[in-house]
C-alpha cells in the first residue's frame, strides 16, 4: 500500500510539473502570463502566453506588458540584476506554448512583412532579451519577432534545431558579457549565418568589428511598440 502510495505521489508530481510549465508562472524577474487581449487575429483575440520583466519598485504598475518597451523597468536594475534577468529569459528555450502577441512591426520604417504569423514563448524571449539589450538600436536590428537564416533565406521560427543553436549563440554572448563587463558589446548576432527578420543591420553597419554598443540601459525613444 505504501508503494502504490509513493507511486501514485511520483505520477501525481510529474503531472503537475509539466502542466505547470505552461500556466501563468512569476519566475524572480519574468512573468509568465495568460492573455488573450494583446493581438487579434482575424477578428479573434489571440489566447497565448506573454513574457514581461516585473518591475522592480512597482508602485502600482500592471506586470503584464504586451508590448516590449520594458526597458524603462530594467533600468531599475543593477548591471548584475540586469545579466541575471537576460539569463532567466535564457531559460525559456523548448518553450513552444503560443505568444499572445501576433508577429508585428516593430521597426521604425515599413519593412519587408515575414510569412511567420504567429511565434512561440521562446521566440518572445529571445526577442525581449534583444529588445532589452540593443535598446535603441532595435528598431532597425530586429524589426520583427522572427529569426531568418541568411543562408538558406528563409525563416526559421519553426525550426526547434536552429533555434537551440541561436539560444546557445546568445548563451556564449552573455558568458562574454559577464567576463568582459557590459560597457561595452556587440549585437547578440552578428555573424553570417541567423538574424532577426528584415534586420537592416548590413546598412546600418552592426556587424562591423568597429561597431560596439556602449552599455545595456533603456532606449532614449520608445522602441518596442507595434508601428503597425
Amino acid at each position: 500500500m505504501k508503494i502504490l502510495t509513493y507511486l501514485f505521489l511520483i505520477i501525481a508530481t510529474a503531472i503537475l510539473c509539466r502542466s505547470s510549465a505552461y500556466s501563468q508562472v512569476y519566475n524572480r524577474y519574468i512573468v509568465k502570463a495568460f492573455s488573450k487581449e494583446c493581438s487579434i487575429l482575424d477578428g479573434v483575440p489571440i489566447e497565448g502566453h506573454k513574457l514581461c520583466l516585473i518591475p522592480k519598485n512597482k508602485n502600482g504598475l500592471p506586470v503584464v506588458m504586451c508590448e516590449y518597451s520594458n526597458g524603462i523597468w530594467f533600468n531599475e536594475y543593477n548591471n548584475d540584476e540586469k545579466l541575471a534577468i537576460l539569463e532567466e529569459l535564457l531559460s525559456f528555450e523548448g518553450d513552444t506554448s503560443i505568444c499572445s502577441k501576433k508577429v508585428c512591426n516593430y521597426g521604425s520604417k515599413k519593412l519587408k512583412k515575414p510569412k511567420t504569423i504567429l511565434y512561440t514563448t521562446q521566440i518572445d524571449a529571445l526577442y525581449l532579451f534583444t529588445n532589452l539589450v540593443v535598446s535603441s538600436y532595435a528598431p532597425n536590428y530586429c524589426p520583427f519577432p522572427v529569426l531568418f537564416d541568411r543562408k538558406e533565406k528563409k525563416e526559421i521560427n519553426d525550426c526547434q534545431e536552429k533555434i537551440s543553436q541561436i539560444f546557445k549563440i546568445y548563451r556564449e554572448w552573455l558568458i562574454g558579457l559577464r567576463i568582459n563587463g557590459v560597457k561595452k558589446f556587440k549585437v547578440p548576432l552578428n555573424d553570417e549565418k541567423y538574424e532577426w527578420f528584415s534586420t537592416q543591420a548590413v546598412v546600418f553597419g552592426y556587424y562591423k568589428p568597429n561597431f560596439w554598443i556602449n552599455g545595456i540601459y533603456p532606449s532614449g525613444r520608445t522602441t518596442g511598440v507595434c508601428v503597425e
